[in-house]
């Protein structure tokens, strides 16, 4: 009921008309906008967004697919997290998985093979 108060009072979805006791009512164009706005908020979809698809300056398959392209991106991120945790908990030295050593010599914060910062060493089997 709040969420329906809120919508409406930001102006996303406006009640049709209110009851002789002030209550807030609905015609069936209404509830489809709210099932809709309900939707795509349980997608993931921000507000601003989502008033943009129900005032039809967006579609709901751009909306969508701009929306899959960001999911695709975070899971591949996620995946490269998880294998960077699974190299360290199967023993492999946090050092292993980070990009120091030959070839990256002279970038910033780059150290010769074998020297370990404080943070590193925690992390190291060896």
């Amino acid at each position: 009921m709040r969420t329906i108060r809120f919508y409406s009072d930001s102006g996303v979805v406006a009640p049709t008309t209110r009851s002789p006791a002030c209550y807030r009512l609905y015609d069936f164009d209404a509830l489809l906008r709210l099932e809709l706005l309900r939707t795509l908020r349980e997608l993931g979809v921000d507000l601003p967004t989502v008033r943009r698809v129900l005032d039809r300056e967006l579609s709901v398959a751009e909306v969508a697919a701009a929306h899959a392209d960001a999911l695709d991106v975070e899971i591949r991120v996620l995946q490269l997290r998880r294998s960077v945790l699974r190299a360290v908990a199967r023993g492999g030295s946090w050092s292993a998985t980070r990009s120091s050593g030959p070839g990256c010599a002279g970038r910033p914060g780059s150290r010769p093979p074998g020297a370990r910062s404080a943070s590193r060493t925690r992390w190291a089997r060896n």
